[in-house]
């Protein structure tokens, strides 16, 4: 157990998208491990789900970040700030693990404390950077922000016992295979270049589903017109569970799952969290930057002006579609399928 020094607390910084904040995991559970304080979260509510569960976190706060659009949005952060900063004061040291001008500003204004972050130039003699290099994996800016070097990089999202016992209670039929086949949006970008095609998902689970695996088709709300298309162009039966699940459920049914299939999203980095064998397709973004080198199969869409960003907002497509989405073929998927499963479950 760590020494509490409820009086000087140490805040951890990560707003916005869940899967950003599954990838600061390892080095926020390295500095736990590594200092003894008691350690509170700032996060948005987009990435609350990784941090309220995450052993060795005294408190969370839940920032309405980003804020909604419009002044209404910006007066429920003013609002926020005003009613948290008297607590936050007490913060002794703070990590940012994101560069935005803004967050790092606005963190100093609610603790005065001094900040370490994955920003660029320094914003003050208040502030230390490790500045991210675009093209270098994310949790490596992280790592440095927080002072460790992690020998383990994949992600940390315990599942709890309730969420064990709410699949045991769905009697799903083994071997379970999961589809994502939404992605593309989070707080603060909305991609759907990301998204494969929901017919080639429907191929590939057909395919699955001849081979013996019962399907299931896992995401959020915002995936369910992606989910609902896919599961009409099946010929098999497939359980859809998307948008029926919280991050919990959802980290307990890939548990049970024999293999993950889906483009670049959380729950493709929610499956590698829970140690899933997982092929990732990837066009626009870059698998170099966003998951650790082992941890997924990816398949990253050959043309030549893929991927197009990394870590930064997404600049936009120059094709009337994602031709880089689009030269992912069932054929290559299939084969990396069947390469995956058989390297973790073949005799």
């Amino acid at each position: 157990m760590h020494n509490i020094q409820a009086e000087s607390p140490v805040l951890l910084v990560k707003t916005h998208a869940f899967g950003d904040a599954l990838l600061c995991t390892p080095a926020v559970r390295d500095l736990i491990g590594s200092r003894e304080a008691e350690y509170w979260v700032l996060t948005g509510y987009a990435a609350a789900a990784v941090w309220e569960r995450f052993p060795g976190i005294e408190r969370v706060f839940v920032a309405p970040m980003p804020p909604p659009s419009g002044a209404g949005g910006f007066l429920s952060l003013v609002r926020w700030s005003a009613g948290n900063r008297k607590i936050l004061k007490s913060v002794k040291e703070s990590f940012v693990f994101q560069g935005s001008p803004a967050v790092r500003r606005w963190v100093r204004y609610l603790t005065g404390s001094p900040v370490r972050s994955s920003g660029g130039k320094p914003l003050g003699k208040w502030e230390k950077v490790f500045p991210m290099i675009e093209t270098d994996y994310a949790g490596y800016s992280y790592s440095k922000t927080a002072g460790v070097t992690p020998e383990n990089w994949r992600p940390v999202f315990p599942v709890e016992e309730t969420e064990r016992g709410w699949v045991e209670n769905l009697r799903l039929s083994e071997p379970l295979f999961a589809i994502a086949p939404g992605g593309g949006k989070n707080p603060r970008d909305t991609v759907p270049e990301k998204r494969w095609f929901p017919g080639r998902f429907a191929v590939i689970a057909d395919r699955l589903s001849t081979a013996g695996f019962s399907i299931v088709l896992i995401g959020g709300s915002d995936d369910l017109e992606a989910a609902e298309e896919t599961k009409k162009l099946c010929t098999a039966a497939v359980l859809d569970m998307t948008g029926k699940t919280t991050w919990g459920q959802t980290a307990a049914l890939l548990d049970r799952c024999c293999g993950f299939l889906g483009a670049d999203s959380g729950t493709a980095h929610l499956a590698t969290a829970r140690g899933i064998p997982s092929v990732v397709l990837f066009g626009p973004s870059s698998h170099e930057t966003l998951f650790a080198e082992g941890l997924v199969h990816p398949l990253q869409g050959a043309v030549d002006c893929s991927p197009c960003y990394s870590n930064s907002l997404f600049p936009g497509c120059i094709h009337e579609r994602a031709i880089c989405m689009d030269a992912i073929g069932t054929e290559e998927v299939w084969f990396a399928l069947q390469k995956v499963i058989n390297e973790n479950y073949g005799s």
